[in-house]
């Protein structure tokens, strides 16, 4: 089984269990819904799937644990999808614990597309960590020469909860 760094368990902190049921938007031609297990359960109509994404070269999932919205319990969560063929870009979702953590799950803040942000099509995350209230991010994108399979460009990013949305900050190409 994938290994995946937890955090202490606190009275209101998310852990790994609470993001395998997860809330998730409508992404790449599925619907909303709630993991099940890491993964959207299969929907009538849409092939493919949504789920948790795990960094196959540590067997670890992507995910990070740590204040996000002064509460210290919140999470930051990397969803893969696909309709039926090759990958679409990678999604950061943010998550705090929210009054319902235990019944429903942890309440999702919003995320970002990767896509939209470089606009390659590939994007897959290679490194993601919260710290100072702020989800950092380091992802692939593809450059001009890079075919759909294999990007080569190392882009970051800081994403933050602003009190009403997850908005992408210093969006920059990295060395």
């Amino acid at each position: 089984a994938p290994t995946t760094p937890v955090p202490a368990p606190g009275s209101r902190a998310i852990t790994f269990e609470y993001l395998q049921r997860a809330p998730v938007p409508a992404l790449c031609e599925h619907d909303p819904g709630n993991l099940r297990n890491g993964e959207l359960p299969p929907q009538d109509g849409h092939p493919g799937n949504v789920g948790i994404a795990l960094n196959y070269n540590t067997a670890a999932y992507k995910v990070a644990f740590g204040d996000l919205t002064g509460g210290a319990g919140d999470a930051a969560m990397v969803i893969h999808c696909n309709a039926g063929g090759v990958g679409w870009p990678e999604i950061v979702q943010l998550y705090t614990a929210g009054p319902q953590l235990d019944i429903t799950g942890p309440t999702r803040l919003g995320g970002i597309d990767l896509g939209d942000l470089t606009h390659g099509g590939s994007e897959i995350v290679t490194a993601l960590s919260i710290s100072d209230g702020v989800a950092h991010v380091t992802w692939l994108a593809n450059g001009p020469n890079d075919g759909a399979c294999c990007p080569t460009v190392k882009m970051m990013a800081d994403l933050r909860w602003d009190g009403s949305a997850v908005v992408a900050q210093n969006v920059r190409r990295a060395n």
